[in-house]
C-alpha cells in the first residue's frame, strides 16, 4: 500500500468533511493539473491538519514544561493554536488555486520561446505540424508546452484526428490565454491557406515586444505595492510599538492598550505573513524565465536553516529563560559570549537576545548567500556568452562554412563562462559526434535555462533545418531580444531595491531610538526590559525578511535576497551596538 493509498483509506472521513466545507476543491484541483483525485487531495489535507493539531498540542505541553515566563507561555500557546487553522486554509483555499495560476503563468513564460522555435523551424522549411510535434521531445527545455505537443501527436497519429481539430483541442485544454490565442490563430491561418511562416515570425516578434511593455508595467505596479507595504510596516508597527512602550514606561498614566500577546501576533505572525504575501504578489507580477535554480534554496534548507535553528536554541532562547534554567546552563558558553560583547559596548542586557539573533541570522545565511552569488552569477555570464556566440555564428555562416565548421572555428574566441562549454562542443564535433548527442551531454552541465533553450533551438535548426544563414539570423535576433529583455527587467526593477532598504533602516533606527528614550522614563525597569526583549527581536526578524523582499522585487529571486538580508541585519546589529550612544544623545537632549 502506497502512502497516498494509506491516507485515502484511513483519513477519507476527514476529506469528506473538508469537501463539504469547501465545495470548490474539485474544480481547483483539476485546474491545477495535480495528478491527484480531489478526494485523495482532501484526505491528504485532512491528514496534515490532524498532524498539525497534534504538533500544536505537543508544543503547548512543552511550553509548560520549559518553565518560561507566563507571557511567553501565553504567546506561544496562541501561536500554536493558530498554526492548524492556517495550514487548513492554505491546503484548501490557497495551494490548489496557486498551483493553477502558476501553471498558466509557466505556460505564458514558455510561449514566446516556443513560438520562436516554431518560427525558426518553419523558416528552415519544416512543416507546421512536424515542428509542433517535435516540441513534444523538448521536455528538457519546454517542460509545459512539450506535454501539449505530445498530446497533439497522440491525437493525430494514434487516434486519427486531423491536425486542425487536434490544435483546437490543445487550445481548449490549456489554461494559458496566450497559448490559446497562438494555437487558434495558427489553425485559422492554415485553414485559410495563409503564410504560416510569416504569421509565426510576426507573432513571435509581437510577443517579445509585448514583454518589454509588461515589464515596465510590472515595475510600476510593484512600486505601488511596495509603497503600501512600507506604509503598513512602518506606520502601524511603529505606532503600536510606541503605544506598548508608553504603557510600560509611564506606569502611573498608562491607559489600557496593546498587550504583549497582541504585539507578538502583529510582529511575529501578521507582519511576516504580509511580507510573504508581498513576495508572492511580486512573483505573480514580475516576468521571469520558465525555470528556477533550486540549488540556493536547497543549501538554505539544508545548511542555513539547521544552523539557524541550533544557534537560536543556543544563543537567543536562553535569554528569555531564568538564569537557573537547564537550557541556559547547557549553552552557557554562547550566552557568556553575547553577554561579554554587550558589556564591552555598554549595551543594556535587554538587547542581548536581539544582538544574538542578528549574529545567528548573519552567520547562518552566509553559506546560502555565497552559493547564490557564484551559481547565479555564472549562469548569467553563460547566457550572455551564448548570445554573443550566436551572433558571431551567423556572421561566420555567411562566409559559406558549414554550421559544424563554424562552431569549431568560433571555439577559439572568448565568450566568458560559456567558452569552456563551447570548446567541449567543438572538440566532440571535430571527432565526429552528432550535434544532437553532444547537446544531450552538454545540457546536463549548463544550468542557465536561456542558454539551454537557444542551444536546443540551434541544434534543431542545424540537425533538421540545415542551419541556413536566414534561419540562424532569425535565431540570433531572438537571442538578442531576450538579452535586451533581461536588461530591461533589471533596469525597471533595480529602482525598487531602495524601498525595502529605506523601510528596514527606518524601522530599526526608529525603534532603537524610541526604546532608548523610553528607558529614561521607565516606571518599572523589569517591565521595560521585557518590552525590549519582545520588540527588538521581532524588529530584527522583520528587517531580515525585508532583505528577502528586496532581492525578490529587484531580481525576481528570493535567493538574491540572501545577501540583502545579511546587509540589513548587519545594519540592525550596528544600530543595537550604538544604542548606548543613542541613549546618551537622548539624555543630553532631554536634559538640555
Amino acid at each position: 500500500m502506497g502512502f497516498l493509498d494509506f491516507i485515502y483509506t484511513y483519513f477519507d472521513w476527514v476529506g469528506k468533511g473538508i469537501l463539504k466545507t469547501y465545495p470548490n476543491i474539485p474544480d481547483d484541483v483539476r485546474s491545477s493539473g495535480m495528478r491527484l483525485h480531489y478526494e485523495v487531495y482532501a484526505a491528504l489535507a485532512g491528514f496534515i491538519f490532524i498532524l498539525s493539531v497534534i504538533g500544536s498540542i505537543v508544543t503547548m505541553l512543552l511550553l509548560l514544561v520549559l518553565r518560561l515566563y507566563p507571557v511567553y507561555i501565553m504567546i506561544g500557546t496562541l501561536g500554536a493554536a493558530l498554526i492548524p487553522v492556517l495550514i487548513l486554509v492554505f491546503m484548501t483555499l490557497i495551494i490548489p488555486k496557486s498551483i493553477g495560476a502558476s501553471r498558466s503563468a509557466a505556460l505564458d513564460q514558455e510561449v514566446p520561446y516556443g513560438v520562436a522555435y516554431l518560427s525558426i523551424m518553419a523558416t528552415g522549411g519544416m512543416s507546421p505540424y512536424t515542428a509542433f510535434e517535435r516540441l513534444g521531445f523538448s521536455s528538457i527545455v519546454f517542460s509545459k508546452i512539450s506535454r501539449l505537443a505530445l498530446r497533439f501527436a497522440v491525437m493525430v497519429k494514434a487516434i486519427g484526428w486531423d491536425p486542425l481539430t487536434a490544435f483546437e483541442d490543445v487550445a481548449r485544454r490549456n489554461p494559458s490565454a496566450m497559448l490559446k490565442d497562438l494555437v487558434l490563430g495558427y489553425a485559422a491561418t492554415i485553414r485559410a491557406g495563409g503564410d504560416v511562416v510569416d504569421y509565426l515570425n510576426k507573432k513571435a516578434r509581437d510577443m517579445f515586444n509585448d514583454l518589454v511593455t509588461k515589464m515596465r508595467a510590472a515595475g510600476e505596479r510593484m512600486a505601488v505595492i511596495l509603497e503600501s507595504y512600507l506604509a503598513v510596516a512602518l506606520l502601524v508597527l511603529l505606532a503600536l510599538n510606541a503605544i506598548y512602550l508608553v504603557n510600560l514606561s509611564i506606569g502611573t498614566v498608562s491607559l489600557p492598550g496593546l498587550g504583549g500577546s497582541s504585539l507578538f501576533m502583529l510582529s511575529y505572525i501578521l507582519l511576516p505573513f504580509l511580507s510573504a504575501t508581498i513576495m508572492y504578489l511580486s512573483d505573480i507580477i514580475q516576468y521571469k524565465e520558465p525555470w528556477m535554480e533550486w540549488g540556493p534554496y536547497i543549501v538554505y534548507l539544508g545548511i542555513t536553516f539547521p544552523i539557524a535553528a541550533f544557534l537560536t536554541l543556543a544563543m537567543v532562547i536562553p535569554f528569555h529563560m531564568f538564569r537557573t534554567h537547564p537550557l541556559r546552563i547547557m549553552f552557557s558558553p554562547f550566552v557568556s559570549t553575547i553577554e561579554n560583547t554587550s558589556m564591552v559596548f555598554g549595551i543594556d542586557s535587554a538587547y542581548n537576545s536581539s544582538l544574538a539573533l542578528c549574529i545567528v541570522l548573519i552567520v547562518a545565511t552566509l553559506p546560502s548567500a555565497i552559493y547564490e552569488h557564484f551559481i547565479l552569477g555564472e549562469q548569467k555570464k553563460i547566457s550572455k556568452g551564448v548570445t554573443r556566440f550566436l551572433r558571431d555564428l551567423v556572421e561566420v555562416r555567411k562566409t559559406g562554412l558549414s554550421p559544424e565548421r563554424c562552431i569549431i572555428t568560433l571555439s577559439g574566441r572568448d565568450y566568458g563562462a560559456f567558452t569552456k562549454y563551447l570548446k567541449e562542443i567543438a572538440g566532440q564535433l571535430a571527432i565526429g559526434f552528432p550535434l544532437a548527442k553532444i547537446y544531450k551531454r552538454i545540457v546536463k552541465k549548463i544550468r542557465a535555462w536561456r542558454a539551454k533553450s537557444f542551444l536546443f533551438i540551434l541544434t534543431e535548426a542545424i540537425e533538421v533545418g540545415g542551419g541556413s544563414p536566414e534561419t540562424l539570423e532569425n535565431m540570433a535576433w531572438f537571442a538578442e531580444v531576450t538579452e535586451h529583455l533581461e536588461r530591461e527587467r533589471v533596469s525597471s526593477m533595480r529602482t525598487l531595491l531602495i524601498i525595502p532598504y529605506i523601510g528596514a533602516i527606518t524601522l530599526v533606527a526608529t525603534i532603537a531610538l524610541m526604546s532608548s528614550f523610553m528607558s529614561s522614563l521607565a516606571y518599572g525597569v523589569a517591565a521595560y526590559r521585557t518590552a525590549v526583549m519582545l520588540i527588538m527581536p521581532a524588529t530584527v526578524l522583520n528587517v531580515y525578511i525585508m532583505g528577502l523582499i528586496a532581492g525578490k522585487t529587484s531580481s525576481g529571486s528570493i535567493a538574491t535576497g540572501f545577501k540583502h538580508a545579511i546587509f540589513l541585519t548587519t545594519i540592525a546589529m550596528i544600530t543595537i551596538l550604538m544604542s548606548p550612544i543613542m541613549s546618551s544623545m537622548v539624555m543630553g537632549i532631554s536634559g538640555g
